[in-house]
């Protein structure tokens, strides 16, 4: 059997810490274990240094027969950047005008604020990789959505959307971004109608999709997120203490995260001057990397009894944190379109779980059967503190049949598990003559 070729479109992979490159690396991994060749398209690494950080150490996870193509950014990431030599006259004097300018020139070519710049310059990069080893399937992962329009530039070529979020409307809050009988609502049900699949990453997202695209429902699948093993992934140990050690790893969402409620729930269960318990966070205190004044004063060291925050750490070393807790903190936003990265992640490590965050997530799916989870039925000091108390309590007494059951339980994540059968759907696809496809001479460009 010959080997299928993928271009991959993933506007942010390895060395980016993005909240994306995870998932990213994980399916462009499994593809090439499964024997395609697998060419990414991505930004040039540079911007992330200047942005939101870069980790070495995750760049060595990928694959070693993938290839990656760099492409400069367009100017996408232009507002992000805070190099004031770069600064132009008219960013210096009129920051807001010069703003609304670049929103409006990256929309000629792609309804996307900004990241619309990235259509031209890797759309070019796509079909220069087509016409020097030809492209049997495109996989694009968005956000940002302009990856959706790069991924139609190859004619004929197969494509599967792999949507991370939601274009149409905001996870977290619910509310619609645009309705499907608008230009952009019309734009994406084409996209859709053309894709050879369409992956969601839980079935609540999935669901609204088919209700206002039905006539693309069968494209649709669920391929939820999964668990990386990383270096020192392993059983924990099953041992009593009297004093637990709680942890989060991730990245906060301070505006749309129960953090407050969470540390007055963490005061009111183990008391300010309690050496009962501590809790280590880890992670970047925001998304860029640039914490607010209030996040800062929380976590710099002033009257949270039992809080210490330890900075980022590299997802190569994430095994290395689990094995040093006794419990995990699930702190999510709220939206029930919101699974979390980290659940499946904080499942297989077989530890304690203390969800706090509401409880029509579609994280809960996961967790309601997980024998090791606590959670906060109501965000009040009173509920989360409940919770606590109940894992610290499972802590000193712990019953080594429900830690082996939650191992077990976790295991079933692991992402090369859920990627499997659908890659293999996708084989069979990239196989077939691509000029048979019915709506190949319709599609128009992006």
């Amino acid at each position: 059997m010959t080997r299928p070729h993928l271009l991959y479109i993933a506007f942010a992979f390895p060395p980016s810490t993005a909240s994306s490159v995870y998932r990213c690396t994980a399916v462009a991994n499994a593809f090439a274990q499964d024997g395609w060749d697998v060419t990414v398209v991505t930004v040039d690494p540079k911007v992330w240094s200047q942005i939101s950080g870069v980790d070495e150490k995750l760049a060595e996870s990928v694959h070693p027969a993938i290839r990656i193509v760099p492409v400069n950014d367009g100017g996408a990431e232009e507002p992000a950047k805070g190099d004031l030599r770069r600064y132009s006259r008219f960013r210096i004097e009129a920051p807001y005008l010069w703003k609304d300018a670049l929103r409006r020139r990256s929309r000629r070519d792609f309804p996307e604020d900004f990241h619309g710049a990235w259509l031209k310059p890797a759309s070019e990069a796509a079909r220069s990789i087509h016409a020097e080893k030809p492209v049997d399937m495109v996989m694009a992962s968005a956000s940002p959505y302009v990856a959706f329009g790069v991924a139609r530039a190859l004619e004929g070529v197969p494509y599967v959307m792999d949507y991370r979020d939601a274009w149409a409307f905001n996870t977290i809050s619910g509310a619609e971004d645009f309705t499907p009988d608008s230009a952009v609502g019309k734009r994406e049900a084409e996209y859709l109608r053309d894709a050879a699949q369409v992956w969601f990453v839980n079935s609540q997202i999935r669901d609204e999709y088919a209700r206002r695209y039905p006539g693309s429902a069968h494209l649709m699948r669920v391929v939820a997120n999964g668990f990386d093993p990383q270096p020192g992934h392993a059983r924990p140990a099953v041992r009593s203490t009297e004093r637990p050690t709680f942890g989060y790893l991730g990245t906060l969402q301070y505006v749309n995260m129960p953090l407050q409620e969470f540390l007055d729930g963490w005061g009111s269960a183990f008391g300010p001057d309690s050496p009962q318990a501590e809790v280590h966070f880890r992670g970047k205190l925001s998304a860029s990397g640039a914490a607010s004044a209030e996040v800062l004063q929380i976590f710099g060291g002033n009257g949270v009894a039992g809080l210490r925050y330890d900075g980022p750490i590299s997802k190569r070393e994430v095994a290395d944190f689990y094995g040093s807790v006794d419990a995990l903190i699930l702190l999510l936003s709220n939206g029930k379109y919101v699974t979390g990265g980290k659940t499946a992640e904080y499942l297989a490590t077989g530890l304690p779980i203390v969800s706090v965050h509401d409880m029509e997530n579609a994280a809960t799916d996961l967790l309601r059967d997980y024998p090791l989870w606590f959670p906060a039925k109501e965000l009040t000091p009173e509920g989360i503190a409940n919770a606590l108390r109940d894992c610290a309590a499972a802590l000193q007494d712990p019953d080594p049949e429900r830690w082996e059951a939650a191992w077990i339980y976790g295991q079933q994540f692991l992402r090369s598990t859920i990627l499997e059968p659908v890659i293999a759907e996708l084989r069979d696809i990239a196989g077939q003559d691509a000029i048979r496809r019915p709506a190949a001479e319709e599609r128009t460009q992006a």
